[in-house]
């Protein structure tokens, strides 16, 4: 569902080590990038919390303990870990569930180029152990409310001279716009059983392929080859409950550039989402500054979308999919306020699946696609094709510790009634004990579809991370 942070940990820029400092430069790498900072030895990008205040922070070992360090020294000394502890009351529909647990992250130090990590999560311990695909029409699937005891990362790491890192195992994939990772509004993670190839040939590239068979979504005690499109809970297009038909597996390759100011980039993906989807999406961003405290930013997105062999779809009778997308956003920030303007249109053949709707089959629910008038709730994926606005006004107090975003979306859509979102999120850092962060997020839609009328959602969450 919601995404406030999420994009703090998609942008490249942001892969500075947990307790603040900044990121070392590469030795064998003068560019200093964020493309050039992604492939270092302190990123840690398999880490989801790297960047987050956290008492403990993430280790950052000099190049001179590292040359005198031994082979034990360098495989378990040099290494990182965090524990984040976590618990969330989430209302919806009138429907209250409840979320708690801790998560662990750790990862050796490197030897040769290879490192070894892992994350644990321990949610809801002492709650009933009842199947995720049991929990069908309740929002606490999302959470996740039921019990979930389970290693979500088992991952072996290779890095070339800040050149090549291949993570490979049971991964988390950050820098993907159509995959979900980390939400700082869910108590755990989305990953995949698979290989991830990122490449930084210099003067800001980036070069990511990437491939994976089975995921592990939200509350799953394992890896399946189930999307989000599969469960029985759907606030979404409602016609895409196809819960035993789940995606062979999904590749991507993925090119991007930034400039070393990091005023300008821009990004472009094709995914091919076995039995779901062919997608090809890119992006760029612009950023004008006036003075230190005003800045403009102006992005563009665009997306082509086709259907697969065997689409799980078509064949269930909704459709092909063939989609087009467009979109434009302008945003100004000065000192604490910021103001966004989104616009987004997908049309498509009006007998298309959801007359020319776009497919995620990762995003789907959660909210966390890089549409511009994607809401806290939902977007224009969980609905159809058409045309939607949204204002949002990010507010930032007590030195970027407060960030308050209230936000509208009006979404003019073919398929379903035309519809508004009404959203208020709250992340609240509390500098005072280092790591302790409240979030806190209610949206309201007046109107969402002619047989299921309004829907809200309303959450807390509670974290702190060592």
């Amino acid at each position: 569902m919601k995404k406030v942070l999420v994009g703090i940990l998609l942008v490249l820029g942001n892969y500075a080590i947990a307790d603040g400092d900044t990121v070392t430069k590469a030795e064998d790498n003068e560019d200093l990038t964020p493309a050039g900072s992604y492939i270092n030895r302190n990123a840690y990008t398999q880490n989801p919390y790297i960047g987050m205040p956290s008492l403990g922070g993430t280790q950052n070992v000099g190049e001179s303990a590292l040359a005198n360090d031994n082979f034990a020294q360098k495989l378990f000394a040099d290494g990182t870990w965090n524990v984040m502890g976590e618990a969330s009351v989430l209302n919806s529909q009138y429907v209250t569930s409840r979320g708690y647990g801790a998560n662990i992250f750790a990862q050796t130090g490197q030897v040769a180029g290879f490192s070894f990590g892992g994350f644990l999560t321990v949610m809801n311990p002492l709650a009933a152990n009842y199947s995720y695909y049991n929990a069908q029409n309740s929002p606490a699937q999302l959470l996740p409310a039921n019990q979930q005891i389970t290693p979500q990362e088992l991952f072996a790491e290779y890095k070339y001279a800040n050149i090549v890192q291949v993570d490979a195992g049971w991964i988390g994939i950050n820098n993907s716009p159509w995959l979900t990772y980390y939400q700082n509004s869910v108590l755990n993670l989305i990953t995949y059983q698979g290989v991830s190839i990122n490449i930084h040939p210099g003067s800001g590239w980036m070069l990511t392929a990437l491939a994976f068979g089975d995921s592990q979504l939200i509350g799953e005690p394992g890896f399946s080859q189930q999307t989000l499109y599969n469960s029985g809970f759907d606030y979404g297009t409602g016609t895409a409950n196809i819960v035993d038909n789940g995606s062979n597996g999904t590749v991507a390759l993925g090119a991007s550039y930034t400039t070393a100011a990091n005023n300008f980039g821009f990004r472009v993906w094709a995914y091919r989402f076995e039995k779901y989807a062919n997608l090809l999406y890119a992006d760029s961003n612009l950023k004008l500054s006036v003075n230190k405290d005003l800045n403009f930013n102006i992005g563009v997105q665009a997306a082509m979308e086709g259907g697969t062999a065997n689409n799980v779809f078509y064949d269930a009778g909704y459709g092909a999919v063939q989609s087009h997308m467009m979109g434009l956003q302008l945003a100004m920030n000065y000192d604490w306020l910021g103001v966004q303007l989104g616009y987004n249109n997908i049309w498509g053949p009006q007998d298309a699946y959801t007359g020319g709707g776009m497919v995620a089959p990762y995003t789907y629910q959660f909210a966390s696609d890089p549409l511009y008038t994607t809401g806290w709730m939902l977007g224009m994926v969980e609905k159809s094709a058409g045309s939607a606005y949204k204002i949002a006004l990010p507010l930032t107090f007590l030195g970027n510790n407060l960030i308050i975003t209230p936000s509208y979306a009006y979404y003019d859509t073919t398929q379903f009634p035309i519809s508004e979102e009404y959203d208020l999120t709250m992340s609240y850092s509390i500098p005072q004990i280092k790591g302790f962060t409240i979030f806190s997020g209610i949206g309201y839609n007046p109107i969402f579809s002619n047989t299921v009328g309004s829907i809200y959602s309303a959450q807390i969450l509670f974290s702190y991370l060592y």
